[in-house]
């Protein structure tokens, strides 16, 4: 499966989608199908694309390969670089809303 629609299920089958989607049907989703058309409903696919594109742009590869100390275009490195460092949200970018509950809670919803 290509990389970029590997990133994107995790998303949509990954905790915090999850805990959005159960709260919106105010119920437990396990429903793999379900999750997506709510990622994609809720916008999750539209900004997927945006932070994608922005991970692999030319911005984010420059402070990847800065910050490894040599080129960098592998986009799994990439792609990690931009969710662990990136100062996207520093340069005023709307990162996905994150839910207001810690990780433990986003469990028990899940």
């Amino acid at each position: 499966m290509e990389f970029r629609v590997r990133l994107q299920l995790a998303e949509a089958f990954g905790p915090i989608n999850r805990w959005f989607c159960s709260e919106f049907y105010g119920r437990k989703i396990e429903d793999l199908e379900l999750l997506v058309i709510y990622y994609i409903q809720s916008g999750g696919a539209a900004d997927f694309a945006q932070r994608y594109d922005e991970a692999m742009g030319k911005l984010n590869r420059w402070y990847c390969s800065e910050f490894h100390g040599r080129d960098i275009r592998d986009p799994q490195i990439l792609w990690d670089y931009y969710v662990n460092h990136a100062p996207a949200r520093a340069a005023g970018k709307n990162p996905r809303r994150e839910p207001d509950r810690s990780p433990a809670e986003l469990s028990l919803a899940c």
